[in-house]
């Protein structure tokens, strides 16, 4: 398992996509924690100094989740994509330990352009002042510590995706299309009560997010979207361990 690791993590090095998904997360989150710096105290927007400005140079990290699940599906859908799963899974023919590689590679992958995005920030705000040490309490370690964790939890949703739908577009196109349409159409057919353990309200749990209402406590969210990533893993899995590959 080991050597498959590393040869998946390789992969996603030596790969043009994976580069241009990390550097395009980095510069958004650059860019994102710009703005609540050079708006500072303006239309409405938190003051420099304040945990608000804080908290929106915070969130400039958030997006890159999305990122890191585009870049689990493009790396479990690639050989689909090139036809080279067939010779892989002939020199590999444990299917699910090679998912499980790729699993591992693109969470590792992706808990390290997690601490990147939070590095350029953090960085972002010391040098335009809305990031101050004394600031820092309890909750605000934790919506930062919860932004961070989203990141390996939709890298491996995405790997999930990837594995189970074999058209790379839909698989890139129908996560997007489930939170920002299909999740609320679905929701509106279930009780109220519900809606805390949707995707959208797991990781809004997960990230300590304050300015939602109804949210599950941190831990429960985080284990809820966890257990929807890992099971989603395993559909995905299931689904490669049967296919024709022929």
């Amino acid at each position: 398992m080991p050597a498959l690791i590393h040869a998946e993590i390789l992969a996603l090095r030596t790969v043009r996509s994976s580069w241009a998904v990390l550097f395009g997360t980095l510069l958004v989150t650059g860019v994102l924690a710009v703005r609540p710096v050079l708006g500072a105290g303006t239309a409405g927007a938190p003051s420099l100094g304040t945990a608000g400005a804080l908290l929106a140079v915070l969130d400039a990290t958030a997006p890159g989740a999305w990122a890191m699940l585009l870049l689990g599906v493009l790396a479990a859908s690639a050989d689909v994509r090139h036809g080279t799963l067939t010779p892989v899974l002939l020199r590999t023919p444990r299917r699910v330990r090679f998912l499980v590689a790729k699993a591992v590679a693109v969470t590792i992958v992706s808990a390290a352009a997690a601490a990147a995005g939070s590095g350029v920030a953090v960085t972002t705000g010391i040098a335009g002042g809305a990031v101050r040490l004394s600031l820092l309490n309890p909750d605000i370690l934790l919506r930062a510590t919860g932004l961070l964790l989203t990141y390996p939890v939709y890298g491996l949703a995405g790997v999930a995706v990837g594995a189970l739908i074999r058209v790379q577009p839909i698989a890139v196109l129908l996560p997007i299309a489930w939170v920002l349409c299909l999740e609320g159409l679905a929701l509106r057919l279930v009780p109220p009560a519900a809606v805390p353990w949707s995707v959208t309200g797991a990781t809004a749990s997960l990230a300590h997010a304050g300015y939602v209402t109804d949210v599950l406590p941190m831990a429960v969210g985080g284990t809820a979207l966890l257990a929807y990533a890992v099971l989603l893993f395993a559909v995905g899995a299931a689904a490669l361990a049967r296919r024709d590959i022929t």
